[in-house]
């Protein structure tokens, strides 16, 4: 068999796959994704393991699920966000905004960003729990946002 007519009569499975992981983005990145996982399972699949469809099944999900992975953790959105933020307001601006937020989401901040701390250091540092750093990192960042739109 052809891997092209393989590959045609997949197109549903792949389809099923993407809205399976909520693709609604870089649709073909993925169905490109799926597809070479498919040629890779029609290389290596041995009769004797159990039926094509279904190796074929776990191959393409795993591939878009290992592709999906590694396209969210390029970029966290919170960071993309930071790292930006000083070069579209002016400096100034940007610290003023910093200080019309409360000490502590300041200190958060600080030391994530500024410092370099992780958020178990910081959680050390400053006596709150991990997932308690994270949270007020989150709500400095959703702040600042909200004060850089009103200016």
């Amino acid at each position: 068999m052809q891997f092209e007519l393989l590959a045609e009569a997949y197109q549903p499975m792949i389809s099923s796959i993407l809205r399976k992981t909520s693709i609604y983005r870089d649709h073909e990145l993925f169905r490109q994704t799926a597809l070479i996982a498919l040629w890779k399972a029609w290389e290596n699949y041995e009769e004797s393991k159990g039926s094509f469809a279904g190796y074929a099944y776990r191959s393409m999900y795993g591939a878009v699920l290992d592709e999906l992975k590694k396209s969210t953790k390029d970029v966290p959105m919170e960071d993309s966000f930071f790292a930006n933020a000083s070069s579209v307001l002016p400096t100034q601006k940007f610290h003023e905004l910093v200080i019309e937020l409360p000490p502590l989401l300041q200190e958060v901040l600080l030391l994530s960003y500024y410092e370099g701390y992780t958020a178990e250091e910081i959680s050390e540092r400053i006596g709150l729990s991990v997932p308690g750093v994270k949270k007020r990192k989150k709500t400095a960042l959703v702040k600042l946002r909200e004060l850089a739109k009103f200016d």
